[in-house]
This record gives C-alpha cells, sequence and structure tokens, in this order.
C-alpha cells in the first residue's frame, strides 16, 4: 500500500475526531446553579397617603363679642397659653366692677350679722331673750348665704374676662385665620385654626385583607418630591367604615423628616405570607410572548443536562421572586449562564 495515502486518511481521521470532540466541549455550557428552598412569601402592598397633624384645633370663643386685638397672621408660631385674639371688654369689666362693689356690700352685712350673734353670746340669758339670739343667727345665716352668692357672680365675671381672650392650647402654627379686629363673633364661631407640627404623622388607607397579616411587618415610606425611602414605625391600626373596607394606617418615620401636612406620601408594606419556593431574579426567562421560564439542571448518569421549565411567577422582594406553580423545594435552577441553552444540553456546574 502506497504510504502517502495511508498517512492522509489517518491525517484526515484526527482532523474529524478532534472537530467531534472541540464540537462536544462547545456544547457542554459552564453554569452556576442554585437549589430551591421554601422560604417564606413576601408581598410588597404599594400604599398611598399624605401627612396629617392629628392634633389640630379650630379655636373659637365662649362668648359673643366684637374683635378688638389680633396678635398673629397666618403661619406665626405660637407658644402654649400665648394670647392670639380679644374681644371688647368694656361691658364685662363693668359688670365685673359692679359685681365686685356688690360681693365688699355682702362681706360688710355679714360681718355685722356675725358681730352681733358674737355679742348675744356674750350676754347673760337674762339680758338677752332666746327669740333675740335665734333672730340675730338667721340674720348671720342669710348674710352668709348673700355673700357666697356675690362670690359667685363674682367669680363669673371674672371668667367671662376670661373667656374674653384667645389663648394657645399648645405649641403650633396658625394655619387659617378666620376674623379681623372689628369684627363681631358669636360662640362657636372658628376664628383661628391651630396645628401641632411636632406631631405630624403619616396617614395610609390599607386593605382590610392586609390586616391579619400584619404582625411582623416592614413599612418604608417616600414623602413627595423625594427619591429616598425611609424606614417608619407605626402607631395605630384604625378601622374605617366597613363598606370602604379599608383601615387607616398611621405611621412616623424612624427618623426626623420635614413635613408639612398635606404633603403626598408613599408606601411600601411588606407583608409575610405563607412558605413557598423563590428563584433568584437571574434565573428567569422572559419570552416574547409574556411567558416566563427557567432553566432546570438534573444529573443524567455522570453528566449534567439542561432542562426548560415553564413557571408563574408572583412578587418579589429584594431580588428573590416567588414562584406559584412549576418548581419545588429541591429542584436545581440555573442562575448564571442560562442565555443560550438548549433542550437537553450538556452543562457543567461551576458550583460543584
Amino acid at each position: 500500500m502506497p504510504l502517502l495515502p495511508t498517512l492522509a486518511r489517518l491525517g484526515a481521521g484526527v482532523v474529524l475526531m478532534l472537530s467531534l470532540t472541540v464540537t462536544a466541549v462547545a456544547q457542554e455550557s459552564r453554569v452556576e446553579t442554585q437549589v430551591v428552598e421554601d422560604t417564606p412569601r413576601v408581598e410588597i402592598l404599594p400604599l398611598t397617603g399624605s401627612v396629617t397633624a392629628p392634633q389640630t384645633s379650630q379655636l373659637s370663643s365662649a362668648e359673643a363679642g366684637q374683635v378688638s386685638e389680633l396678635t398673629v397672621e397666618m403661619g406665626d408660631t405660637v407658644t402654649q397659653d400665648q394670647p392670639l385674639l380679644s374681644l371688647d371688654t368694656r361691658d364685662i369689666s363693668l359688670e365685673s366692677q359692679r359685681a365686685r362693689a356688690d360681693l365688699a356690700q355682702a362681706e360688710a352685712e355679714r360681718d355685722e350679722a356675725q358681730r352681733l350673734v358674737s355679742e348675744a353670746n356674750q350676754l347673760s340669758a337674762q339680758s338677752i331673750a332666746a327669740s333675740e339670739r335665734r333672730q340675730r343667727e338667721s340674720v348671720l345665716a342669710a348674710a352668709q348665704a348673700a355673700l357666697e352668692a356675690r362670690e359667685a357672680d363674682y367669680s363669673l365675671t371674672q371668667l367671662q374676662l376670661e373667656r374674653h381672650q384667645i389663648r394657645a392650647p399648645f405649641d403650633g402654627m396658625v394655619t387659617q385665620r378666620e376674623s379681623n379686629v372689628g369684627e363681631w363673633v358669636n360662640p362657636g364661631d372658628t376664628l383661628l385654626t391651630l396645628i401641632d407640627l411636632s406631631a405630624l404623622t403619616l396617614d395610609f388607607s390599607v386593605p382590610l385583607s392586609a390586616y391579619q397579616r400584619f404582625e411582623g411587618s416592614q413599612l418604608e415610606v417616600r414623602l413627595e418630591g423625594s427619591d429616598q425611602w425611609y424606614p417608619a414605625r407605626t402607631l395605630a391600626r384604625i378601622p374605617l367604615d366597613a363598606r370602604s373596607r379599608q383601615f387607616l394606617l398611621r405611621a412616623v418615620p424612624e427618623e426626623p423628616l420635614e413635613m408639612l401636612p398635606g404633603m403626598a406620601a408613599e408606601g411600601r408594606l411588606q407583608l409575610n405570607g405563607e412558605s413557598g419556593p423563590s428563584v433568584p431574579r437571574d434565573a428567569l426567562i422572559r419570552r416574547p410572548d409574556g411567558s416566563v421560564s427557567v432553566w432546570l439542571t438534573r444529573q443524567e448518569e455522570e453528566t449534567w443536562q439542561a432542562f426548560e421549565q415553564r413557571v408563574e411567577i408572583g412578587s418579589s422582594h429584594q431580588g428573590e421572586v416567588a414562584i406559584k406553580e412549576g418548581l419545588s423545594a429541591g429542584d436545581r435552577v440555573i442562575v448564571v449562564g442560562n442565555e443560550r441553552l438548549e433542550e437537553g444540553q450538556s452543562v457543567s456546574l461551576s458550583d460543584d
């Protein structure tokens, strides 16, 4: 047999074997996998709400009268017990003076009646009749009662004088002014609105379906005009009208924020649910038809092979996506190297 044709055939065979080997190596992709585990499901519930001032007072007068002095404007910051508005006190001042004079007269009459009773007590039974003694004691009792009535009248005029001045019930800011100097006001008319800026809260309406799952939840909030999320602490869960199927969630940021009443706010309420499988977001393959799948790997004899599995996804949290259907705990899902796999393709595990 000629030597050259034989060498040629041997060379071609070697090239073919090398080509097949290279192709097999190329088809065996290197991937990274993760074993699916059942973990507590986390649902992120988006919320909308606003900044509110729970301590808001619409100040009014208990007395009718004409506004004589107004010491604050809208936007002014005031302190507790600071005078804000006064009514004309000339009429009630005259009544108070008259009540004080009546009180002084009643005190004098009581003192005189007391003197006569004391005088009768010092005289012997032969010097004053028993009837006279009893009459003086009756006069004293009547004088004492009259004095107490005059004291009540005077105290009432003093109270009315105090009510002619409106004072701040707490530290806060004046947000509305409904009166002007010279206007006549009646009892119950709103004159000023005062809010406590030190106790602002965030109020959100939350579906009742979240009420029973609230234990262990976490809340983050974001204020209007900000991109930053902040952790918040729940103060109260307040039932609303049953027909609305909502409850009021009242919270405050964990750290002080610049807030004003009426500002819009967003919330993210993290609720814990039942346990179930979840996978990293990178494991998901989204198809043009809207379906979602993952690549699983199973060991066939001594090799690992890739298989595509359609799944139904749920909510996501911190890079993990809940799987409603399609996976079970113990499945090995490919998380890196899943971009160009084919059904049944051999793979090598970088994490094996």
